[in-house]
């Protein structure tokens, strides 16, 4: 062998050579935890193989099979770049969800694509998670900190998985467990979320990147239980001051004597996942108030508190029994990782902006939207509410005769139309990116119950309760003479008076929420069968207007939790 490596000439040596040494670090590689060399080939390869698919057949023309051909081209790419997606797994899964939550401007195919990510996440097995454990408590043995753990997880998320375990005072938790490959693995897969978004960026001509600080930054604090379980104790403090929330939501408490940054113990609490109809009904669990519940719950911290649960997607919402409460239902909140913190002058304008929504204060609107860098505030407004907005007059319900070329033609120009839409990116709140995921997640669970609320009208009412929260903190005038009482006073009729002109502007929508409900019903008992709720009701005049006006084409799934 070594006679005829040296009879080679010495490009062809060093090439051997090279590929000899690259194979064996590529073999070791993969059998390491992190895979990073594995992981990162996978990336680059598939970014280099997408880029030259679109170089060579993304030919925009107005032949007839150009539709089809351009179709089945966004088909090949979305399903290559999450596939890279689902096989690196870890933050490449978190990370495939963040662009997910914003897949509404890009082709259907990513928005069908994209909703897989969600169900993969696969469990380690135990040997891994006692070596986390050891590794954060010198040495310990789970047996030696619990009288009982169970070495099967109950689930598995991107980042962690969870264990029931029972202390040796008897209480049950839950343990979660982080996955060790995740911290070795972080700082190359945000460096590659960056390129993606940039290439994301030149493939759609979108403004994209411009987030990417703000994500990576909350990115790497769910990956810090100590952090999370501050998280846990700051919303736990938030509801039990709410008064109309206290011992409606609850917030399991964290140990943290038995918790470190890579594993976060916190009290069991036995629920239902907050979508799941049939076992609510099954336990006589009021469906109504459990999402009215959950709804204010998520409300009041966008409005009120400023500190935001930035997933709470079905299996972080449970619903028990009220402990103390009889025929009543209680609202868990779990999963504390993903916050955000509003600051004061955003959740301030955020107040204002959706009490300018419903009182059509069309100038207050426009200002708070281009101190955002925002040029559309119509479509803002759409998107805020989730369902059609027009200073004017009610959006055309009728389904428009769009044929598939004039789709064709409307994405073809949308992109400058988006583009349009944010024209300053320095100045929109970054608070948005997870306040927006946030409602439109809520939203999706209230959907998945048949729509038993007005959601827009319960936050609206928040929004409001906000604005009011600034009110109470101003006790004093300029000059320091009227007292706190009047000042109070003050405060409390004109809140007053506000809310009675506001309650009225929100008659219409509260008339066709109970009208869609009623004929709801209605239906079910004479033809026992389903009809459209309201979410669904408000998803179709969306879809519509996107369509008409904005040239967007949304999959139906895009609206599913």
């Amino acid at each position: 062998m070594s006679s005829l490596f040296g009879r080679l000439k010495r490009p062809a040596r060093f090439m051997l050579g090279t590929s000899l040494v690259g194979a064996g670090i590529y073999g070791i590689d993969a059998r390491t935890e992190a895979q990073l060399i594995r992981r990162n080939i996978r990336t680059f390869y598939n970014g280099i193989a997408l880029a030259v698919d679109y170089k060579l057949n993304f030919h925009p023309s107005l032949e007839p099979d150009s539709v089809s051909r351009i179709e089945s081209l966004h088909e090949r790419v979305a399903n290559r770049i999450f596939d890279v997606f689902e096989h690196n797994g870890g933050l490449y899964i978190k990370m495939g969800q963040v662009i997910a939550t914003q897949s509404a401007v890009l082709p259907q195919a990513y928005q069908r694509r994209a909703k897989r990510l969600y169900d993969a996440a696969p469990a380690l097995p135990f040997e891994v998670v006692e070596r986390v454990f050891r590794e954060d408590f010198n040495g310990l043995h789970p047996s030696q900190v619990f009288s009982e753990f169970e070495m099967l997880p109950i689930a598995s998320a991107s980042i962690a998985q969870v264990h029931r375990a029972r202390l040796h005072t008897g209480e049950v938790v839950a343990v979660k467990i982080q996955k060790p490959a995740i911290l070795k693995q972080m700082d190359w897969d945000l460096m590659a979320f960056r390129i993606l978004l940039r290439v994301y960026e030149k493939l759609f001509d979108l403004p994209l990147s411009w987030s990417s600080d703000y994500i990576e930054k909350h990115i790497r604090m769910e990956t810090d239980f100590i952090s999370e379980a501050s998280n846990t104790d700051k919303a736990r403090e938030h509801f039990d001051e709410e008064p109309s929330l206290k011992d409606r939501v609850y917030v399991p408490k964290v140990y943290h004597e038995i918790s470190s940054k890579r594993v976060l113990v916190s009290e069991w609490v036995d629920g239902i996942q907050v979508t799941d109809k049939q076992k609510l009904k099954a336990k006589n669990l009021d469906l109504d108030r459990a999402m009215y519940t959950t709804i204010e719950a998520f409300s009041s911290q966008i409005f009120r508190s400023g500190f935001v649960h930035g997933d709470p997607h079905p299996g972080n919402v449970l619903v028990r029994k009220h402990p103390k409460i009889k025929n009543d239902v209680q609202v868990v909140i779990i999963d504390h990782g993903l916050y955000i913190q509003e600051s004061e002058q955003f959740r301030l304008e955020y107040c204002k902006l959706w009490e300018a929504l419903f009182m059509l204060d069309m100038n207050t609107m426009n200002r708070i939207c281009k101190s955002w860098g925002i040029q559309d505030s119509n479509m803002f407004a759409s998107i805020t509410l989730q369902k059609p907005f027009s200073p004017d007059k009610a959006v055309h319900l009728g389904q428009a005769n769009v044929n598939m070329q004039d789709i064709y033609e409307l994405q073809v120009s949308v992109k400058e139309r988006i583009k349009d839409f944010l024209k300053d990116q320095a100045l929109f709140p970054r608070e948005l990116i997870f306040v927006s995921r946030n409602m439109n997640i809520v939203r999706a669970n209230n959907k998945a119950l048949g729509s038993p609320v007005n959601r827009i009208n319960v936050m609206a009412r928040w929004a409001l309760r906000g604005l009011s929260k600034q009110g109470s903190q101003q006790n004093l005038t300029s000059d320091g003479i009227e007292s706190s009482i009047t000042q109070k006073m003050r405060g409390y009729l004109y809140s007053t008076w506000r809310l009675w002109v506001f309650d009225c502007t929100l008659m219409v929508m509260s008339v066709s929420f109970w009208l869609v409900r009623l004929r709801d019903r209605t239906n079910k008992l004479l033809y026992g069968r389903d009809s459209q709720g309201f979410e669904e009701v408000l998803d179709q005049k969306l879809k519509d207007q996107l369509r008409q006006q904005f040239g967007i084409v949304i999959d139906e799934s895009l609206f599913d939790a």
